[in-house]
């Protein structure tokens, strides 16, 4: 009599295989995000390197804008934020010159660079014109990838800034919310020297 073998797994060999894939997964799947998020970053240091160049190529070819960017504001509600240097700890404030939408959520029209004060304005044309923005295109120009870890309030627009210590310019990503006269508020910086 010829006995037929049965081809296939048994049971026990698929839940073998099951497991071993469940463990791939657990080991992968953190380490894949990880890398997601570290190249959202990464676009958006690489957005505000540009953006400061942008600025400073700016500045360079005319004095006008160089001005403008440094002028102190006369009027008590120049958006001055006191942040904490995370290399040296410390203390300086923070001029905000300029924001920009740069994800949902945003109130205002910000879709080209907006001056947070009358003073900024002559370097904000300059520097709208100079790259192309229209205040009339809804769709976002500098998409803001990285969101942090436990930000209690969404990461959606940009803020062009400078230091009250060394006039150094650096670009923060923050909220842009009811705060600040609805400019928003500058979270994390974004470059140079991430703080987040």
């Amino acid at each position: 009599m010829n006995i037929r073998r049965q081809k296939g797994f048994t049971l026990i060999e698929v839940i073998v295989v099951i497991a071993i894939i469940g463990i791939l997964m657990a080991i992968l799947v953190p380490s894949m995000l990880g890398y997601v998020r570290k190249s959202r970053r990464t676009h958006d240091m690489s957005t505000g390197r540009r953006i400061i160049e942008d600025a400073n190529a700016l500045m360079a070819e005319n004095e006008d804008t160089f001005v403008s960017f440094y002028k102190e504001s006369n009027e008590t509600k120049n958006p001055q934020h006191h942040k904490i240097d995370p290399v040296t700890s410390d203390p300086y404030d923070l001029y905000v010159v300029a924001v920009m939408n740069g994800g949902p959520g945003c109130t205002g029209s910000y879709y080209a660079w907006h001056a947070t004060e009358p003073e900024y304005q002559d370097f904000v044309d300059a520097f709208n014109d100079d790259l192309g923005y229209d205040t009339t295109d809804t769709k976002t120009k500098l998409k803001i990838a990285y969101k942090p870890k436990g930000a209690a309030k969404d990461v959606n627009r940009w803020f062009l800034c400078y230091r009250s210590d060394n006039n150094d310019i650096e670009i923060w990503v923050g909220n842009g919310g009811s705060q600040s006269n609805g400019l928003g508020d500058p979270m994390y910086r974004a470059y140079p020297k991430p703080a987040y």
